[in-house]
């Protein structure tokens, strides 16, 4: 098997120090708040109306808003809120450690994923992973590998995969026979070797539904675009009275809006076309990279110096990049890019088998 390396977590140091564990800790507990602020929003302004007796239209719709803000919190609380606690509380007193590992998923039932961890000592613990992603599952299940906290006296664990492709995932010990389930197949146990970067299958699937809708969501702007051309032209030609001056503004404004709108979904569209084009431009290949470990958790662009096959060391910026894969390129020294690397060119850039894509741009 052919696995393209991969940043792994600090082991020496508490779990929560990692920057992508401690933003994606904050993440997870953002909505276990926010959720409820959202439906409190909704709520008081349904409460006000309904006492001054105002129409039941726009309670209905405050109401519906706060009851769908209350539902999607009690969701969140069940999946993630009795786990976030002990989370913390693991990841600032233990550091990360890793172990072997194998995916499973049950034959009948909720397909929740199970893990069964080998731990270094020869320990083997059973695992139940309610929320796993399946590109994580996928990656867990090829290269085999884990890093946990845990499990505390409750049996709570924190886990992680190697590359970031989940920075941060919860879990939890479970008595289950694994062996009434099956152990998931890998869909591509070689990612680097694929013949074209656009046969990664794990990327390949992840970006499926945003290529797909930037083309099916440009329907629904075409068509208020011409809906709002037709109301502007036919207003022209009857003439602006000095009584609809304001209808007039006010129709030109929402024609702007819908125009904005329009050229935003063109440009995901475009976008998407060009990503097309370039991971179709031959398969992963390396380039050595310098590039400094990242200090902040998020999207940056980027320079670096990259050292091309002919030897020429060259600019490579990666616009907008995100924080997975320049910690890989730091972690690594090397940048994947769809085809050779070549000065003056612009290239699709990821990591093999791994849920990320960026552009990379060498200078010449």
């Amino acid at each position: 098997m052919s696995e393209a390396p991969a940043v792994a977590p600090p082991t020496d140091t508490p779990a929560i120090e990692d920057l992508a564990t401690a933003k994606a800790l904050a993440a997870l507990r953002l909505p276990l708040i926010g959720l409820p602020l959202a439906a409190v929003v909704f709520a008081a302004p349904a409460i006000w109306l309904a006492s001054a007796g105002a129409g039941w239209i726009g309670i209905a719709v405050l109401t519906i808003g706060a009851l769908a803000f209350v539902i999607t919190a009690i969701l969140a609380v069940i999946i993630t809120g009795f786990w976030i606690g002990p989370a913390g509380r693991l990841l600032r007193a233990e550091p990360w450690r890793a172990a072997s590992v194998k995916v499973y998923r049950p034959t009948k039932g909720f397909p929740r994923a199970r893990l069964v961890v080998q731990e270094a000592d020869g320990t083997t613990v059973n695992l139940l992973a309610p929320a796993l992603p399946w590109a994580a599952q996928q990656i867990l299940a090829r290269t085999g590998k884990i890093w946990l906290v845990g499990p505390d006296d409750k049996g709570w664990v924190a886990i992680r995969s190697s590359g970031l492709a989940l920075p941060l995932g919860q879990a939890r010990v479970t008595q289950a026979d694994l062996s009434s389930g099956y152990e998931i197949s890998v869909d591509q146990p070689d990612p680097s070797r694929a013949s074209l970067a656009s046969g990664d299958a794990v990327l390949a699937k992840v970006i499926a539904t945003p290529r797909k809708r930037s083309r099916t969501d440009l329907v629904a702007p075409v068509v208020l675009l011409a809906f709002a051309g037709f109301v502007v032209v036919d207003l022209l030609k009857r003439g602006v009275r000095s009584d609809q001056v304001w209808l007039a503004v006010g129709v030109f404004v929402g024609t702007l809006i819908i125009a904005g709108f329009f050229a935003w979904r063109l440009y995901k569209a475009l976008y998407w076309a060009k990503m097309d084009r370039l991971l179709s431009a031959g398969p992963w290949k390396s380039v050595s990279v310098e590039l400094p470990e990242p200090t902040s958790v998020g999207r940056a662009t980027v320079t670096a110096q990259a050292t091309l096959p002919d030897g020429r060391i060259v600019p490579v910026t990666l616009p907008r990049a995100v924080h997975a894969v320049r910690a890989n390129i730091a972690a690594t020294g090397k940048l994947w890019v769809a085809g050779t690397p070549t000065a003056g060119k612009r290239m699709a850039a990821g990591i093999p088998g791994y849920p990320f894509l960026n552009r990379a741009e060498f200078g010449s």
